[in-house]
């Protein structure tokens, strides 16, 4: 038997607009929302998605408000890329400080691993969760993708395949999905290598920096643990002078940084494993930071919280769209009938008790009466 994909919706609709509103706070929990002056009761959520393979694809027609990334929330674990297409509208805000605006036909792109303030301007949209390991580290290392706009021509290809494959998901079943996702994230790559292009330096030679850079970043994930991970160790070890070294690592803060950044993100994600028990001490020692204290500092630095704090909130599950997904049907299935801000029962207009039921033609949940 073929298998539907999973499908979700929000609707201010079908729901009411505060019940929506609700709902939908309720399944981003890694996200603060502000309605920028607009009351609960004018707020319009439209939101429809479908888990096709590891992404998470939909659409979403929305009121004017703001999706925050605070900082404090860094260290929650949510580490995809996220991608919106404008079709109607404009987001705009910034991205770790940089001025950002999408209009309509733009794609923006957004590392949910850092900091970011988007305001949306009665938007609709086309957007795409991506697991982090689809990309290549020394793409997603590059501090220009967060927040960077698509407008090539490789957006303009991305653009139409997202049009047809949001066409398409209604009716699509897993195991079509399944062969689907390797041309969507290679569209998305192509994309994104076009901005990479316009952005890298003019004293970087593009035939051999990104190389260069790649080389040495493998070189770093090898050897995360050793102490020894230095510039002038990593300059013997790979034959290359200490000046290219800095040249290429120059956009990411400096080679240095870097590597402090890189050991942080693991000590993280090894923070939030349901299977991780070792100490803080521990997974310090073996991430090469000298002391615990050393290593609490630099952690706070950059995900604002101490390590303990971090692995107190064991919110790891954010950090797998497939999971991500399946928060997002139980806390759905969760506000079908009772309010996720009162607990109060939702009426359904006089029309007896429903049961929502999506049509697969359209994408569309449908109610049936009893």
């Amino acid at each position: 038997m073929q298998t539907p994909l999973q499908f979700v919706r929000i609707s201010s609709t079908e729901l009411g607009s505060e019940h929506a509103l609700c709902t939908w706070k309720s399944s981003l929990p890694q996200y603060q929302i502000d309605l920028n002056g607009l009351s609960p009761e004018d707020s319009s959520i439209e939101l429809s998605a479908w888990l096709a393979d590891t992404l998470i694809v939909g659409e979403g027609h929305l009121s004017p408000m703001r999706v925050i990334r605070d900082p404090l929330q860094l260290s929650d674990g949510c580490d995809h890329i996220l991608f919106k297409h404008c079709l109607c509208g404009s987001w705009h805000g910034e991205a770790d400080g940089r001025p950002v605006f999408a209009g309509a036909g733009d794609t923006i792109c957004m590392d949910t691993s850092r900091p970011f303030r988007l305001l949306n301007n009665s938007s609709r949209y086309i957007f795409i969760i991506v697991p982090r390991d689809k990309f290549p580290q020394a793409l997603l290392r590059n501090s220009w993708l967060h927040g960077s706009v698509l407008r090539g021509v490789g957006s303009r290809l991305l653009s139409s395949h997202l049009n047809a494959l949001l066409s398409c998901l209604p009716s699509l079943v897993r195991k079509e999905a399944l062969r689907l996702t390797p041309a969507t994230v290679s569209l998305l790559l192509a994309a994104m290598g076009e901005t990479e292009d316009s952005m890298l330096p003019i004293a970087f030679p593009r035939s051999t920096q990104p190389a260069l850079q790649l080389r040495v970043e493998r070189h770093i994930e090898r050897n995360l643990s050793s102490p020894d991970l230095v510039p002038d160790a990593i300059s013997r070890d790979l034959n290359i002078p200490r000046s290219s070294l800095y040249r290429a690592f120059t956009a990411l803060g400096g080679l240095s940084n870097y590597i402090q950044t890189r050991r942080l993100d693991v000590a993280c994600a090894l923070l939030f494993h349901p299977e991780e028990h070792r100490s803080i001490r521990e997974i310090a020692e073996t991430l090469g930071f000298d002391n615990t204290s050393t290593f609490s500092n630099a952690f706070r630095r950059r995900f604002g919280c101490s390590p303990r704090e971090a692995r107190s909130r064991k919110s790891a599950w954010i950090g797998d769209t497939q999971a991500v997904f399946r928060h997002w049907c139980e806390t759905i299935r969760s506000n079908e009938h009772t309010s996720a801000c009162g607990g109060v029962d939702m009426p359904n207009n006089g029309h007896g008790p429903t049961d929502r039921r999506t049509d697969r033609r359209t994408g569309r949940l449908r109610k049936q009466s009893a």
